[in-house]
């Protein structure tokens, strides 16, 4: 008697998921994003000061009722972010039995709140701080983890990882205790910058490349699925000292919206992309997958812009569905007119026409022109 083995077709891989970081500096964006269509929202930002008090809310969440209702409305699940960006305040925080616990009380009476569904740490230190700090912000996490999971209903906890700094905030053992890892995968170049170049290249020699986060992510023992890498809807524009693309930079860069900012654009924004493209055209750079911009000012000064566009997009699409990747993380939503988020959200299930015809070529088809 033979046996018949009928073997279907491989399950689809699921698409990778949609996140969106909301500023508090642009309080009305949130009414003109597809909320139903995304997998998750987080203010941004809370601040947390070096003795584990939240030192600012930005209005949360009285100021906020009208967003929260909106996201219950969609289903949307919405997290709160935590800050914390210097190296003495994380050292002093730290090293404080007092200051950790009131962190973790206060952090987890955030996640508490009705319609909060989970946090993220945002702890971005780059410089080289105590090691007992950093074996004490490990407990911390796990210790808020089993904290937020005994919450009914139970809430996530995801982490940003910051790449290319001295201090290695997260180890495999820590990672293990959190659902999802935001990677930093942009600011490759940034407004201090010395010379000018892409914010978040997929590829080439920076220390920040989405390849090169990616790499970081599975060598720390995060399933893939687990892991997002964070998309730039902003860019930088410095004023350089020569029409050579990557130039010296003169002082410090301006940041770039990619669309022009509806609803009180915020001060620190002057220009967007789309209007500097109309202008001057613009180029992608094959190695970085980015895209750029140049012009000669009427006082003959030489600028160069780098930003991400829906070319760059595709490609980082293809990224993230050959290696089935978690998915991206938007940083911040309306600084696009929520464009690249919906291309983004048609996308995410399919290839691009440039990775088929990049296929093609590797095959030795031609595209026919």
């Amino acid at each position: 008697m033979s046996l018949l083995l009928v073997v279907g077709p491989p399950a689809p891989a699921e698409a990778p998921k949609a996140w969106g970081y909301i500023g508090w500096w642009l309080p009305q964006s949130w009414r003109s994003m597809p909320l139903g269509q995304l997998d998750r929202l987080l203010f941004f930002e809370l601040k947390v000061a070096s003795n584990g008090a939240i030192s600012e809310r930005h209005g949360w969440p009285e100021a906020w009722t009208d967003l929260q209702a909106a996201v219950q409305q969609n289903n949307t699940p919405l997290d709160l972010t935590l800050t914390l960006f210097e190296e003495a305040a994380f050292n002093t925080l730290f090293s404080s039995d007092e200051a950790t616990q009131r962190l973790l009380g206060e952090a987890a009476s955030l996640a508490d709140q009705t319609g909060v569904a989970g946090l993220q740490l945002d702890f971005e230190i780059y410089t080289l701080v105590q090691s007992k700090a950093i074996e004490r912000y490990r407990k911390f996490v796990i210790e808020l983890s089993a904290r937020l999971r005994q919450q009914v209903p139970s809430k996530s906890l995801s982490v940003f990882l910051p790449i290319g700094g001295t201090s290695e905030l997260y180890d495999a053992v820590t990672l293990a205790h959190v659902d999802h890892v935001v990677l930093q995968a942009y600011d490759a170049h940034w407004r201090d910058s010395k010379t000018a170049g892409p914010i978040a290249p997929l590829a080439g020699s920076e220390a920040v490349t989405w390849e090169k986060a990616y790499a970081i992510g599975i060598a720390l023992g995060v399933p893939k699925e687990r892991l997002l890498l964070s998309f730039p809807l902003y860019g930088y524009e410095w004023q350089v000292t020569t029409s050579q693309l990557r130039g010296d930079t003169v002082g410090k860069g301006s940041i770039t919206s990619f669309a022009p900012i509806q609803l009180n654009s915020p001060p620190d924004v002057p220009f967007n992309v789309q209007d500097r493209v109309r202008q001057y055209g613009a180029s992608h750079d094959p190695v970085s997958g980015s895209s750029y911009y140049k012009f000669i000012s009427n006082e003959g000064q030489f600028f160069e812009g780098w930003f991400e566009d829906w070319w760059s997009l595709g490609r980082k699409i293809d990224f993230l569905i050959d290696r089935q990747v978690g998915g991206i993380a938007f940083f911040l939503m309306g600084y696009d007119d929520n464009q690249l988020v919906d291309y983004y959200l048609r996308r995410r299930g399919g290839r691009s026409l440039q990775d088929l015809i990049d296929r093609l070529s590797e095959n030795g088809i031609s595209e026919s022109r």
